[in-house]
């Protein structure tokens, strides 16, 4: 592959559940999910194509652009428990395993400084890139 030329990813294949979950997730998404879905959608962020609620099996994660292997996941109060942290981290070395690179948002910087989130989120597309 020569410099210049996007990066071919492998497509996954989606089962018909899995695609119906992430479409019952997108119609059920938080506000954080939702405020940054508004930011992101329609190539503003860094001109790439981003994602809702896609399943890279067996997740469905909350933002991904493909093009880049790049996950953007928003976190709300759960992901703070030990529990829920454990969790994370296995689901980020999963991802991390098929090559994709894992951004994690706490789900309140979304809401209280939006343009620092966005140079957050840029900063790792120019890192894929």
């Amino acid at each position: 592959m020569t410099s210049g030329q996007p990066k071919r990813t492998r497509r996954v294949r989606k089962t018909p559940d899995a695609t119906a979950f992430a479409r019952e997730q997108r119609h059920r998404a938080n506000e954080f999910a939702e405020a940054l879905w508004q930011l992101l959608r329609n190539r503003q962020c860094g001109h790439k194509k981003f994602r809702r609620e896609y399943p890279i099996l067996p997740y469905t994660v909350d933002f991904c652009c493909v093009e880049l292997k790049l996950v953007v996941e928003v976190d709300g109060d759960e992901h703070f428990t030990p529990e829920g942290r454990v969790y994370d981290q296995k689901r980020d070395e999963y991802l991390g395993g098929l090559g994709y690179k894992v951004l994690r948002i706490p789900g309140y910087d979304i809401l209280r400084d939006s343009r620092s989130v966005i140079r957050r989120i840029e900063a790792a597309i120019n890192e894929c890139s």
